[in-house]
């Protein structure tokens, strides 16, 4: 909030500023309305997730864009405003966004491809090591990217939107508790004649895991359940029963060739991927539960 605050160069673009509370217990409602008293509060009764809290926002906004900021992300002074200029100038783009960094400005992945088959036989660093062109969003990693590039999808910690496209589209989906509702809304948006576009001229820091913080391995068992609700909602019963079947043999896999070959064990972090195998091998043997994410994590606090 006080990056916004301190974006002078922002201030006569903002209509209203919207704050959406997921039911926090750590006292950001007293913080928003003290610290904060220009700003729209909105607190819901539970976590509702990501989705269904972006609409809620989207609902109380008047403004002709709408900028959704995750939580953990800072404005840079005068940045902002350039992308509102370029969405401003091109009525074709319904959705932009910006390159988001390290806070010492290292370039993050700011955008990325929609979920596929491919991808699920052939890793996609691969795809992007002999297809640089064609799959550039690693380019966007290694150093910051200057031209303009429409893509399939943004990374959605920073995104603006015209809201009438938005209204258009009927929102977020809200079966999307966690990931890849950004994902779904620009497949949408396309499919529509928009254009999703990311543009590197504008800068955001983001505290990238922050949010999903701790919990990184019920946070990955709630991306397969985002994953697994996209590819049945984008595409037909046999693909997305062999996309299924794939995922699930190579998470078998992982955890037949490291029971094999403990060794990689020793180390912290293959302790823990192995920890997220296992607890996605039981997930598909139960049939693939929606509550065994991080609604798990929520409703055991």
């Amino acid at each position: 909030m006080d990056s916004v605050r301190h974006d002078e160069s922002l201030q006569p673009c903002i209509k209203e500023i919207i704050v959406v509370d997921n039911a926090s217990i750590d006292g950001t409602g007293d913080l928003v309305t003290h610290k904060f008293p220009e700003v729209v509060y909105i607190r819901n009764d539970r976590n509702i997730g990501f989705a269904a809290a972006a609409n809620v926002g989207m609902s109380s906004a008047s403004a002709e864009f709408i900028l959704f900021l995750n939580s953990d992300t800072l404005l840079i002074e005068g940045e902002i405003v350039k992308m509102l200029g370029y969405m401003e100038e091109n009525k074709d783009v319904g959705i932009c966004g910006p390159q988001l960094v390290y806070p010492d400005m290292r370039p993050q992945r700011s955008f990325a491809y929609t979920p596929a088959l491919l991808f699920e036989i052939i890793p996609g660093s691969f795809l992007e090591f002999v297809f640089p062109k064609k799959y550039p969003a690693k380019r966007s990693t290694l150093y910051a990217l200057r031209a303009t590039l429409e893509v399939d999808s943004l990374i959605g910690a920073a995104i603006m939107v015209r809201k009438e496209v938005l209204e258009r589209l009927g929102g977020f989906d809200e079966r999307f508790f966690f990931f890849l509702e950004e994902t779904d809304v620009c497949v949408r948006a396309r499919h529509n004649g928009q254009k999703v576009m990311f543009f590197p001229g504008t800068k955001v820091i983001h505290h990238q895991g922050k949010t999903v913080g701790k919990n990184w391995v019920q946070g990955r068992i709630e991306y397969n359940i985002s994953l697994y609700k996209f590819i049945r909602k984008h595409h037909a019963f046999t693909y997305s029963t062999l996309f299924e079947a794939i995922r699930l043999f190579k998470s078998l896999l992982f955890l037949i060739i490291f029971s094999i070959v403990p060794i990689p064990l020793v180390n912290k972090r293959m302790r823990r991927r192995y920890i997220y195998y296992f607890k996605l091998l039981l997930w598909h043997l139960k049939e693939c539960p929606d509550n065994a994410g991080l609604r798990s994590e929520l409703s055991s606090c």
